[in-house]
């Protein structure tokens, strides 16, 4: 009598491919770039759910950096070289992680910033808060299908 809640190798064979094309596919319309399978792959441990650790973390801190920058742009609208570093750091995590779109729209933001362009960088700064939206969204069924992968893979 074989057990119904086992599952082959095929199926979670089946999962993986999935999830390279889901991977693949963001890849290729520009949402993620590289760096996401670098995160992917730096997962020593073999904890299935590294790299939505990883992202969740990054989600958490952009969204923060995002708000904080947002806000010290109306309290403070002169502090150009503030902004900068902050834009930097949440362009070089953003790029770490392989959210190409977050990282180019914060590009765009920073060059607002050092044009001296403060309504200009408010404006960019709303798409780069959208961007963040759309990768979180996007990457949802990723992660809900890695985790299927991980409950196959330790049952």
């Amino acid at each position: 009598m074989s057990d119904s809640s086992s599952s082959s190798p095929s199926e979670i064979d089946t999962l993986r491919r999935e999830l390279a094309t889901m991977r693949q596919s963001l890849i290729d319309e520009g949402t993620l770039d590289g760096a996401f399978e670098e995160v992917e792959n730096s997962n020593k441990s073999g904890f299935l759910l590294h790299v939505e650790d990883t992202l969740t973390v990054y989600f958490e801190d952009a969204a923060r950096m995002i708000s904080i920058i947002g806000h010290a742009m109306t309290i403070k609208p002169k502090e150009y070289a503030e902004f900068d570093k902050a834009l930097k750091t949440l362009r070089d995590h953003s790029s770490k992680v392989g959210a190409k779109k977050v990282r180019n729209a914060v590009t765009t933001t920073r060059e607002c910033v050092r044009h001296e362009n403060i309504e200009g960088a408010k404006e960019a700064l709303k798409n780069v808060k959208t961007e963040l939206a759309s990768v979180i969204t996007k990457l949802e069924p990723y992660f809900e299908k890695l985790r299927k992968v991980a409950l196959i893979a330790t049952s």
